[in-house]
């Protein structure tokens, strides 16, 4: 925890004039989260008392609080007050910056550089293609029949083909998670979802104050056994699963827990949210929840994973009636979806672009889990060689966070366990590592050397915790 009875160091000597208060404090704790002295989950201190302690104006802090807020380092808490998010161990680094820059393995970003390279190819058609005309008007907030059409073919990968009128054009997963949220979700409702979850829910949560429970899980996926529990204990609205190769700790859920899901959820009456962005990569897989409870499962795809996130594109199959409501979310956060973007992926689904792409990805993936093999050997992880991400445990003593920020310096950004914990439980001390982050095999290798030294070296607490 900061010492709150600090002064702030201003930078005028470099910059030539001092620099407003509330944005020396800003790059002040900026700089105490990026380095891990401030790690996921800890508190900053109330704004009154910090404005106390350092004799400013709590605007000041208010207006620096925001500051953090608008680079999604904290989030705001009627509950907790200020919290650092696991946004701040993401390192400001541009890929191929050179050698001497940070290896950032805390995106999933692309493992080739195919998605550019059709891109490049792929714009100067796009004018030529009929529906270019229409890209200046506005869309159904629902998405054009084109796109809807185009998002079926993607959405057939994962072994069903659901009805037009149920599918909802997106701009990525997230945008599909805030509708199927803000259509069907009050406050103080409660949905359940893994102990260690994506983080978009709980930033969702926040938003619109609904209470998140965590439940643990096996080899098979999702606890049914806890799940079943808090079913019995909690007045549950919906439950969120990612059924292949959940994030962070790969795991597919196996046929028979997803039947299990089912069973709860209508034994239970409550919603099922299934985040299936990862399912195309897996190739063939166990039968997607929704197609077992359509009536009650919110479905969600996206291009961002298996394709690129700089393609903001992604699909909701809403339950049979509920696409309208669905689409009414669209329309009050964004009006449509970009136009330009669903045309580009619209040509891709449609001319075999994107599993072109695809098997480019699923390809270097495959080698780089080779390689992930070879120097982890040994090591206790989770993985899948169609996975952009590994789940490494830590041999005590180590500590989640202490070993993220020795990684880190010796320039080496990973994510730890506590950056996807939904609540305050005890979560197992683990890092999530993207292989597919790095620039090339040979970045990767070096950073893989630098996490298997570190596993073998005394830890040392450099992230500020005991």
């Amino acid at each position: 925890m900061i010492d709150p009875s600090e002064k702030i160091r201003t930078n005028s000597a470099q910059h030539g004039a001092r620099r407003p208060a509330y944005v020396e404090l800003a790059s002040e704790f900026e700089a105490r989260i990026r380095s891990g002295m401030l790690p996921p989950g800890s508190q900053l201190p109330a704004q009154r008392d910090l404005a106390s302690e350092r004799s400013l104006n709590v605007s000041t802090v208010t207006r620096a609080y925001r500051e953090l807020q608008k680079q999604n380092l904290v989030i705001g808490s009627t509950r907790r007050g200020t919290i650092v998010t696991g946004q701040g161990l993401m390192p400001r680094v541009e890929r191929g910056e050179g050698s001497g820059g940070m290896i950032d393995l805390t995106v999933n970003r692309p493992a080739t550089d195919e998605f550019q390279n059709r891109l490049a190819a792929s714009l100067p058609l796009v004018a030529k293609d009929p529906r270019f005309g229409g890209m200046q008007d506005y869309q159904p907030p629902e998405g054009p029949l084109w796109a809807r059409e185009a998002g079926r073919r993607w959405i057939a990968l994962n072994g069903f083909e659901p009805s037009i009128d149920d599918i909802v054009v997106t701009s990525g997963a997230q945008h599909a998670l805030l509708a199927v949220v803000s259509g069907l979700i009050n406050p103080g409702d409660t949905i359940v979802s893994d102990r260690l979850t994506y983080y978009g829910l709980k930033a969702l949560a926040q938003m619109y104050r609904f209470r998140i429970i965590g439940v643990g899980s096996d080899e098979e996926g999702m606890s049914a056994r806890e799940l079943e529990e808090a079913g019995r204990q909690t007045q549950i609205k919906a439950v969120f699963v990612v059924p292949s190769m959940q994030n962070p700790m790969v795991v597919t859920m196996s046929e028979h827990r997803r039947k299990e899901i089912v069973e709860i959820a209508e034994r239970h009456d409550f919603l099922i949210i299934e985040d299936d962005v990862y399912g195309p990569m897996l190739g063939s897989r166990s039968p997607a929840i929704y197609t077992m409870a359509p009536a009650r499962t919110c479905y969600i795809a996206a291009l961002s994973k298996a394709i690129a996130p700089g393609l903001r594109v992604g699909w909701l199959v809403a339950p049979p009636g509920k696409a309208l409501m669905m689409a009414e979310a669209i329309r009050t956060t964004a009006w449509m979806p970009s136009p330009l973007p669903l045309l580009v992926a619209s040509r891709w689904l449609e001319d075999g672009t994107a599993i072109t792409i695809l098997k480019a990805q699923l390809a270097e993936l495959k080698a780089r889990h080779a390689l992930v093999a070879t120097m982890l050997a040994g090591c206790d992880f989770r993985s899948d060689p169609s996975c952009m991400f590994i789940w490494l445990r830590l041999p005590a003593p180590w500590l989640a966070e202490d070993f993220t920020a020795n990684v880190r310096a010796h320039g080496v950004a990973v994510l730890p366990s506590s950056a996807f914990a939904c609540d305050r439980q005890p979560v197992e001390h683990a890092v999530r590592i993207n292989v597919g982050g790095a620039g090339s095999r040979d970045e990767l290798a070096t950073a893989l050397r630098i996490v298997a030294t570190t596993l073998g070296d005394r830890p040392r607490a450099l992230s500020g915790l005991a």
